[in-house]
């Protein structure tokens, strides 16, 4: 099991309830698009993706106490 820390932008916010950044519990093996699974985010609405402050694609695996940022295409770009 491991938790990251994901800060979503603009529209994906009505994923999270509102909230910028929430905690999200991930089974081992996690990628980017297990997390927008789990947020409930479709895929296409995702168009920029940072992990610690660095580009990131949706297949890239997660390590616990990682910061994900998502945007999307009307947020952020």
């Amino acid at each position: 099991m491991l938790t990251v820390t994901v800060s979503v932008y603009a529209n994906l916010r009505e994923y999270t309830g509102g909230q910028a950044t929430v905690e999200v519990d991930l089974p081992d093996g996690a990628t980017i698009r297990t997390v927008i699974d789990q947020l409930g985010i479709p895929a296409e609405q995702t168009r920029i993706v940072f992990v610690d402050h660095r580009a990131a694609g949706l297949d890239d695996a997660l390590r616990s106490g990682q910061r994900i940022d998502l945007f999307s295409a009307i947020g952020g770009g």
